[in-house]
């Protein structure tokens, strides 16, 4: 949950009654359909029931919605604050049921609604750069995934997006986007034991990221190649 710190007016809670969440992924399901070429690989790999952690790459605005109603289950997106803050899409983001995210600090607010969720079996995005990567490929992941984790006692399932930076400029040509979500294998994150220091953190963080890494395209894989 660390990293570049939000400025925000005031702390923002979950709404975890989602109020519109089917209704929003009604419209991204008819967005794949119509606006894009949407293709999921490894979709098997999704876990029928139970809790588990989605971990993305994030290299465009895109990338969460492309998840969010592909994958067959309801998903809570962990959001950066400014989301919300954000007129232009907070109307989005906060009735879909999103956790809000305040960088910076360690956000116990936040980590509790996505224990909450994990507890109640069911699914949680995060994207572990913390923000949009300016190369394509992965930058450093923050260590708040693995924290909560290892906490909850959840797997993580890596999920590997590739298309979506070229998603506006399709778009303005008229052309349908091609964008293929890469579901990989569901792994824990053990920390063996010991206290959960920023040194095992970060190392439990780059072993997450290594396998989410192995199943981008090398030129995406950045750090972790």
């Amino acid at each position: 949950m660390a990293g570049k710190k939000s400025v925000f007016s005031r702390r923002w809670k979950w709404n975890k009654r989602a109020p519109l969440r089917r209704f929003y992924n009604f419209f991204l399901r008819l967005f794949y359909r119509l606006l894009v070429r949407h293709t999921v690989l490894g979709l098997e790999n999704v876990p029928a029931s139970g809790p588990a952690i989605v971990m993305i790459n994030h290299v465009a605005w895109a990338d969460p919605f492309v998840v969010l109603a592909a994958l067959g289950r309801p998903i809570v997106p962990m959001a950066k604050v400014e989301v919300f803050e954000d007129w232009r899409i907070r109307w989005l983001t906060a009735p879909y049921g999103a956790i809000p995210v305040h960088r910076g600090d360690v956000d116990t607010q936040a980590i509790r609604s996505a224990m909450e969720v994990l507890n109640a079996g069911g699914l949680v995005l995060i994207s572990p750069e913390g923000t949009r990567s300016a190369t394509g490929g992965l930058i450093q992941g923050q260590e708040g995934m693995a924290y909560l984790a290892v906490r909850a006692g959840a797997p993580i399932l890596p999920v590997a997006i590739t298309g979506t930076a070229q998603l506006n400029a399709h778009l303005k040509r008229l052309r349908r986007a091609p964008i293929t979500i890469t579901v990989g294998k569901l792994f824990h994150l053990d920390a063996g034991g010991d206290r959960l220091s920023r040194d095992v953190l970060r190392r439990l963080t780059d072993q997450a990221m290594r396998h989410l890494a192995a199943i981008l395209p090398e030129d995406m894989r950045g750090i972790y190649r």
